[in-house]
């Protein structure tokens, strides 16, 4: 149920940002962008938690429409610094605030105290999946 629960909001995300001629992989990247400001390759995929070849990819994608630049790293020249366009950060806000209404249509139903106790349950799967795929086990309630 979890997994048809994210497929379902990431389709709903998906026909919300269609519009924008973007999916949901490249409003993670816009967002965050737009949030931290120029970074590099390697720290946007720890930040999101893509591996080196889906960051690519997604690069890729995003500078064919004209979203986001990336440039040689002044510190490292075997680096890039990716940066969003002006166009990007346009995309970035727009498809921030198309969430946020989705998110309300999704999850506003829901009282405060179930919200809460939602984000309790989730953070505690993602947990126990992450000592699950380390081997290590922690005593969590």
């Amino acid at each position: 149920m979890l997994a048809a629960a994210h497929d379902a909001a990431r389709s709903a995300l998906n026909a919300e940002l269609r519009p924008l001629g973007i999916e949901t992989r490249h409003f993670g990247v816009l967002v965050a962008l737009d949030r931290a400001g120029p970074t590099s390759q390697r720290g946007l995929g720890a930040l999101l938690g893509l591996d080196k070849s889906a960051v690519v990819r997604i690069m890729d994608e995003l500078e064919r429409l004209g979203l986001a630049v990336r440039r040689r790293a002044e510190h490292d020249r075997r680096a890039y610094a990716i940066e969003l366009t002006a166009e990007g950060r346009h995309h970035a806000r727009v498809s921030a605030a198309t969430a946020d209404e989705l998110s309300a249509r999704l999850f506003g139903w829901l009282s405060p105290a179930d919200r809460e106790r939602l984000v309790t349950l989730l953070t505690g799967i993602l947990s126990r999946a992450d000592d699950a795929s380390t081997g290590t086990e922690t005593n969590r309630p």
